[in-house]
């Protein structure tokens, strides 16, 4: 994937790390493959809202259906109906959820 066909922030649902790539998951349920890591994928100004739940995904906040919470253990749904969960040291990043 190079900057011509980068996706735009709104289409993209979430990123997950694959090792040294990065999948793009799309709201129309396409699936794209960069060969950038996902730390270099968050440092992008397009991607600075997204949250960064766990150490392999990137999420767009605009795509979280709902966020529950089990004592100390949170699961993210999106409206793709994936659910990714959330690290202990992340949880503070869904307070607005």
């Amino acid at each position: 994937m190079n900057r011509t066909n980068y996706p735009q922030s709104q289409e993209i649902v979430y990123l997950k790390a694959d090792i040294n790539y990065t999948i793009f998951y799309l709201q129309n349920g396409r699936k794209l493959v960069s060969s950038t890591t996902l730390k270099q994928h968050q440092a992008k100004p397009q991607l600075i809202s997204f949250l960064r739940v766990n150490k392999s995904h990137l999420l767009n906040p605009d795509f979280i259906k709902s966020v529950s919470k089990n004592g100390k253990k949170a699961t993210v749904k999106l409206i793709d109906g994936s659910e990714v969960k959330v690290s202990r040291r992340k949880m503070s990043l869904l307070h607005n959820f």
